[in-house]
């Protein structure tokens, strides 16, 4: 019963909203110039949705009896929905790796920051349990599935030829949420355009499975495609929010235990590049995106739940955050591969994107030709996932393109 009531009440909550999103928008004009109405509504229902959350989030000094199963079941009740994979542009296969199969040397995390300690233990783990698999979507561009082609080698994992470029994928939802499922729409889209084939990442979620058990799985997940005879010169990195922030935690990572220097690229869209920022665009563009959350002060703020969650707050964890492989954007990026990175100029966290791009470019000061930074104006964050926006086409276009080039 209290299912039904909750759903009830989220109904006419977002019938309500927008209701008033609509008469806003015909009253007042759009809150941006490049809004159309169903964006305004998808955005003002998201935000309610999510802000109307905050109200119950308790204070650090309730942090004990706070239950994260039930925050856990809380998050897979309310999951980003599943989306397709255009049939204009590919299709996709289900898949999971043996992490038995793969050799990770502990001993390569030596010095790895606050990532060590948990890397080595969740390896040791996996020795001692065995039988875990990492889930993962194979999808094929189109022009791999046409009449003639040998769709069966499309969906094998393994190099169709030595020069071929693969895209391991991870996807967004604040390390909390998400699926390769919630973005084959996206990922479906990528692939089509860019003539490429993606492996899409079913990592495991915090608050269950805290930091760093993404990161060992992108890094099992790279190891894989090493395995099946993919070169890291021909593997592509891309992810959206959190997946950006670990697509970027993962080269790092990949640097320092010397598995590869580089890669053949980076696709970063709406990337969150830094869990303690206190950068201003959080404030100027509250209005504007559908994003909202608590301050990190809070137990419930989504950077604590996905590095500590449980963790009172103190300095010393902040500066444990601040750390390269948990918030990127502090990291060195010399030699850095050619990155495309995308955002909104309306989201929370352009600020923090902008200074991932200006760090690139102070590390790589003769090659700024290769890191390519587009920030489309109006657009929020995760923009590509709204097609009712005419940039979203652009920038999935722009996307393909650029890995297509690489």
């Amino acid at each position: 019963m209290s299912d039904i009531l909750s759903k009830t009440m989220f109904i006419a909550g977002a019938v309500a909203s927008a209701a008033r999103s609509t008469a806003s928008y015909y009253i007042r004009g759009p809150r941006c110039a490049k809004w159309p109405l169903l964006f305004q509504i998808r955005r003002d229902v998201m935000h309610r949705t999510i802000a109307s959350n905050l109200k119950r989030s308790p204070v650090e000094a309730d942090i004990e009896q706070i239950d994260f199963e039930l925050i856990a079941k809380h998050n897979q009740k309310w999951d980003l929905p599943t989306t397709k994979v255009p049939p204009d542009m590919g299709a996709y296969r289900s898949a999971s790796i043996r992490v038995a199969d793969i050799d990770v040397d502990p001993d390569l995390f030596a010095g790895a920051g606050p990532a060590e300690s948990g890397l080595r233990a969740l390896v040791a783990r996996d020795r001692v349990e065995g039988g875990r698999e990492v889930p993962y979507e194979l999808t094929a561009p189109i022009s791999m599935l046409c009449e003639g082609s040998d769709v069966g080698r499309a969906f094998t994992c393994a190099p169709i030829d030595a020069s071929e470029n693969i895209v391991l994928y991870v996807h967004g939802g604040a390390y909390r949420y998400g699926s390769p499922a919630s973005h084959r729409g996206l990922t479906g889209r990528l692939s089509g355009l860019s003539g490429l084939r993606f492996v899409s990442v079913d990592y495991r979620l915090a608050p269950l499975h805290p930091y760093p058990s993404q990161l060992h799985d992108a890094y099992v997940a790279f190891l894989f495609l090493l395995r099946q005879g993919f070169k890291a010169q021909n593997i592509v990195l891309a992810g959206d929010s959190a997946g950006g922030n670990l697509a970027l935690a993962l080269l790092l990572l990949l640097r320092h235990t010397g598995i590869a220097h580089t890669v053949c690229g980076l696709v970063l869209l709406s990337p969150w590049t830094d869990l303690v920022s206190s950068r201003s665009s959080v404030e100027r563009n509250a209005k504007y995106d559908y994003l909202a959350g608590p301050p990190l002060s809070s137990p419930l703020a989504p950077a604590r739940l996905f590095y500590a969650p449980g963790r009172r707050y103190s300095q010393e964890l902040v500066e444990e955050m601040s750390h390269p492989l948990v918030s990127p954007v502090n990291g060195s990026f010399e030699g850095f591969p050619p990155t495309l990175i995308q955002a909104g100029d309306r989201e929370l966290l352009v600020d923090d994107i902008a200074q991932l791009h200006e760090n690139l470019l102070r590390d790589n000061p003769d090659r700024g030709d290769s890191y390519i930074y587009e920030c489309y104006a109006d657009m929020v964050h995760v923009f590509h996932q709204f097609m009712e926006l005419s940039d979203a086409a652009v920038a999935f276009a722009s996307a393909g393109k650029f890995m297509k080039g690489l």
